[in-house]
C-alpha cells in the first residue's frame, strides 16, 4: 500500500467558506482518531472542508452533490489569483447584495464564467445569513442578507494557502453513493 502523504509544502489555511455543520472546531478530535495510515483521503461531502484543509493529505477524492461548491473549489484550485480579482469587485451592501443575490434569476447567469461565479458564490456565502447555502425549488439562491460589522469577502493569503492545498485533490460532484463507488480498503474516508 502506497500510504497518503501531507503535503511537503503544507502552508496552514482554513476554510474559505463557511458551512453549516462544519467541523472547523472537532478538527482536533477527528484528528485523534484518524488511523494511522491510509492510501487516499476521501471526503464525499466537501463542504468547507475543515478537516481536509487541516491534513492536506494527499492524494484526495473530494466531492460533493453541490455543483456551485464544487465549482468554487475548482477555481481556487485552477486560477486563485483570477478569482481573488474577481472578488474585490464586490463590497458589503445590502441593495448590491440582493442585486448579485438575484443574479441566478437572469438568463445572463449561464453566461457567467465559473470565475465569476464562484466569487458570486463566496460572496454571497461571507455576506449572507450565517453563510447558509440555501436555494428554492428553483435552485435559486435565497438566503437573506446577513448582519456584520466588516466581513472578510477576500482573504487572499488564505485563498492562495487552500489553492496550493488543494493541488493534489480530485474534485468531482457527485451524490453520495457515487462518490463511494470506486473506494479501496485502504482509503480513509471522511463522512
Amino acid at each position: 500500500m502506497h500510504e497518503a502523504v501531507r503535503l511537503e509544502s503544507h502552508v496552514p489555511c482554513r476554510p474559505f467558506l463557511k458551512w453549516p455543520g462544519g467541523k472547523a472546531k472537532l478538527v482536533p478530535e477527528i484528528q485523534a482518531r484518524i488511523p494511522a495510515g491510509y492510501a487516499r483521503y476521501v471526503e464525499p461531502f466537501i463542504g468547507g472542508g475543515a478537516l481536509f484543509f487541516s491534513l492536506q493529505s494527499i492524494p484526495a477524492k473530494l466531492s460533493d452533490i453541490n455543483a456551485e461548491l464544487i465549482n468554487v473549489y475548482s477555481v481556487v484550485q485552477q486560477d486563485v489569483e483570477s478569482l481573488i480579482l474577481a472578488l474585490g469587485n464586490h463590497y458589503y451592501d445590502k441593495d448590491y447584495y440582493y442585486q448579485i443575490r438575484e443574479a441566478d434569476r437572469q438568463d445572463s447567469f449561464h453566461q457567467w464564467t465559473p470565475i465569476e461565479k464562484a466569487a458570486r458564490t463566496i460572496f454571497l456565502n461571507k455576506t449572507c445569513y450565517n453563510g447558509l447555502f440555501r436555494v428554492n425549488s428553483k435552485g435559486e439562491f435565497n438566503t437573506p442578507f446577513g448582519r456584520y460589522s466588516n466581513p472578510t469577502i477576500c482573504d487572499a493569503d488564505n485563498l492562495r494557502a487552500c489553492s496550493q492545498a488543494l493541488q493534489g485533490a480530485q474534485l468531482r460532484v457527485a451524490d453520495f453513493q457515487s462518490a463511494c463507488e470506486d473506494l479501496d480498503a485502504n482509503d480513509f474516508v471522511y463522512f
